[in-house]
């Protein structure tokens, strides 16, 4: 059973990746977990870049200079 105390390995990649993507400037999001399915996406400047899966999402942080 998952509780808070214990966050699952997408939840701590999704943070890592998070604030590796701010500090190149960028904005990573997520969609509600209890709406569906996840989907991602990062801004910057007012731009939005949909980020399907969290391999996307990963691919995109080493893009801008991240190494996930």
């Amino acid at each position: 059973m998952q509780t808070d105390a214990q966050p699952s390995a997408t939840e701590k990649d999704f943070s890592t990746l998070r604030a590796m993507a701010a500090m190149r400037g960028h904005q990573l999001h997520r969609s509600n977990p209890a709406d569906g399915p996840l989907t991602y996406w990062a801004t910057r400047w007012g731009v939005t870049r949909e980020l399907p899966t969290i391999e996307d999402v990963r691919a995109f942080v080493r893009q801008i200079g991240g190494e996930p």
